[in-house]
């Protein structure tokens, strides 16, 4: 795909919105499927696609954007992976996985990326301009928690959640802000803490 993209003539925004949600522990690729899912096949894509933004940025005069979307559920987690020697080491071993926990690490690995991808390219989008940013879409209907049984649509109805309509126009925006959001996290519609 990544190579297959960066063949068109211009990419103005990549907008990485795939993710799981599960308390299953599968292995996909050699890492737990919900890390390798929402971190490191969405960032490899978005490294992989970079150098396209960049050279669309340059020829088109344009301000081309990567956008992570990325709930705000990474509030939920103490990451207590982190005091292990490897972060990844300790999320892969079967015998230790918090389950009910890994979609919210997964979102606040996601928001570490995003930090260290700007950065290490640059805060300053004069030295690479690309707007990076990270959008919650806010809790939404859509089939992210297919797993969950029953009781998704009876917590999606007593929480009032937004329908996928509404949530993209969330996803719509963070694709247009302008360089004020760079390196940024936005929540309706708004730059966020």
């Amino acid at each position: 795909f990544a190579e297959r993209a960066s063949s068109l003539p211009r990419v103005d925004v990549l907008l990485e919105n795939a993710g799981i949600a599960t308390r299953t522990y599968r292995v996909a690729e050699d890492n737990e499927a919900t890390i390798t899912t929402n971190v490191v096949s969405t960032f490899l894509l978005a490294l992989l696609l970079l150098p396209k933004l960049k050279e669309t940025a340059k020829l088109h005069n344009t301000k081309p954007h990567l956008v992570i979307v990325s709930p705000e559920v990474h509030f939920f987690t103490n990451l207590p992976e982190r005091k292990e020697p490897s972060i990844f080491d300790a999320l892969n071993d079967k015998s230790k996985a918090r389950m009910s926990d890994r979609y919210n690490v997964s979102k606040l690995l996601e928001v570490f990326a995003v930090r260290q991808i700007v950065a290490e390219y640059g805060p300053d989008l004069s030295e690479y301009p690309v707007v990076v940013n990270l959008i919650n879409p806010g809790f939404c209907h859509s089939s992210l928690m297919r797993e969950a049984g029953s009781w998704q649509f009876i917590l999606k109805w007593i929480t009032g959640a937004r329908t996928t309509e509404v949530g993209s126009r969330t996803l719509v925006d963070a694709a247009c802000k302008g360089p004020e959001s760079h390196g940024k996290y936005l929540a309706d519609c708004e730059i966020r803490d």
